[in-house]
């Protein structure tokens, strides 16, 4: 009982790192926002006591704030990775033992990244499916128009190398590996699952995340190293990348094309990769 509740302790504590590292990048993002604003409409002559002036202030402050979403993933995902790097090294551990990022067979890059790319489309089709609200929908397409963002070089930066190699050292690397030492490997599996899906907020991303996250434990422990959950998560977002490019008014027979082409690649890449992992063990 007490390896149980000392994996779930350092669960915990590594999820309070990555959460509070967001909230204070996020926090001081916003102080330097605010403060530039008010110099702003100070230098302008704009009286901030008129109710006008002050809808205006928060509207940008809100719009500021929204725009600031992927360089605080970044900022704060590269400032995750350093303290714990640094933790590991003055506690004298290896980080890379540490982390799991162990060898593996360099024959599963090509099919887990296809796995990563197919399953991403076929995640559009699960949520396609499900009943949601208006509202709901409205909400879950906001948080992702905040996160992909105007800036394509910084969006492909923070979505496709800094958001992967942070969540899968956190969730996987720390959390999972830390969970497991005091519990079943499942019950590990779910709730670090959990975890991972309550990172992202909003509803619908928290149920696939969720799902997700399970997969790349599965991933994990199938491969022996962290690495390939990396690239499986990097195939994944690099996904909604793409995706971000294809045209709005596109006909109605591309998009089977693609979901059926997204089934046939990840059923092809799953196999293909249990093969190279079976061989390996």
């Amino acid at each position: 009982m007490k390896k149980f509740f000392i994996g779930i302790l350092k669960a915990l504590g590594y999820f309070g790192l990555y959460f509070g590292m967001q909230l204070f990048v996020s926090v001081l993002i916003a102080i330097y926002g605010s403060a530039s604003l008010i110099t702003k409409y100070i230098a302008g002559g704009q009286d901030l006591q008129n109710p006008v002036i002050m809808e205006r202030y928060f509207d940008e402050m809100i719009r500021m704030i929204l725009d600031s979403a992927m360089p605080t993933v970044v900022v704060s995902g590269i400032l995750t990775v350093v303290t714990v790097f640094l933790i590991f090294i003055i506690r004298k551990k290896k980080p890379v033992q540490e982390l799991s990022l162990n060898p593996f067979s360099g024959k599963i890059v090509v099919p887990i990244v296809l796995m990563g790319l197919s399953f991403n489309v076929l995640t559009g089709v699960f949520l396609s499916l499900i009943p949601v609200s208006e509202e709901l929908m409205e909400s879950y397409e906001i948080s992702s128009s905040s996160v992909l963002g105007d800036n394509f070089f910084l969006m492909a930066v923070g979505t496709v190398i800094v958001a992967p190699l942070v969540e899968e050292i956190i969730f996987r690397g720390l959390a999972y590996t830390r969970m497991k030492k005091g519990m079943p490997a499942l019950a590990a599996m779910v709730l670090s699952a959990a975890l991972f899906g309550a990172a992202h907020g909003q509803l619908l991303w928290m149920l696939y995340t969720s799902v997700f996250g399970m997969v790349l434990v599965w991933v994990f422990e199938r491969s022996g190293s962290l690495v390939p959950c990396i690239l499986l998560h990097m195939g994944y977002n690099l996904c909604s990348v793409l995706l971000s490019f294809l045209p709005e008014e596109a006909p109605d027979f591309a998009g089977a094309v693609l979901i059926l082409g997204a089934l046939m690649v990840a059923v092809a890449s799953t196999v293909w990769f249990c093969k190279i992992t079976k061989r390996a063990v």
